[in-house]
């Protein structure tokens, strides 16, 4: 129940980042045009900071339940390619949410320049893989009418 709730809470949370996304390019380029920038535009980057620490917490939390408790049994009749799919999806999916608020915080305290960019990358990766992720779901729920889905949904 816990992995289930993390992964919930996740999915919930990714909105918050994108939405408080745009408030850190305004705030960093008030700062380097040598202005002050706009306090909802701060309030919004210390958000997104805040949230982003939230999410590698509950992603490091899902990871130390899942060596703990084990994983969720995958679709029985799915066949090897599909447990492939799915596991490479997951890894995926983990790697990015893990290194996501490492580049973030490398970008906000280290160097914008450099980490900034490839937390965008990781951004419009982890964008995709969700897509993939979400596809999937929706294939296990609606063509193949197996349990995948039932499992994750909380109660």
């Amino acid at each position: 129940m816990a992995q289930i709730a993390a992964h919930w809470l996740v999915v919930v949370l990714i909105p918050v980042q994108i939405w408080t996304s745009g408030g850190i390019g305004r705030s960093h380029a008030d700062h380097m045009a040598g202005l002050q920038p706009n306090p909802y535009d701060l309030f919004l980057h210390e958000l997104h900071t805040f949230t982003g620490l939230t999410i590698l917490g509950l992603v490091l939390l899902r990871l130390l339940l899942r060596v703990v408790s084990g994983s969720s049994r995958t679709a029985e009749d799915g066949g090897r390619f599909l447990r492939l799919l799915a596991l490479s999806n997951h890894f995926a999916l983990y790697a990015t949410l893990v290194t996501l608020p490492a580049t973030g915080f490398l970008a906000r305290y280290f160097d914008f320049g450099t980490f900034g960019p490839v937390h965008v990358v990781l951004t419009r990766l982890l964008l995709a893989l969700v897509v993939l992720h979400v596809t999937a779901a929706l294939w296990h729920l609606l063509w193949r009418r197996d349990s995948v889905v039932q499992r994750m949904l909380p109660g």
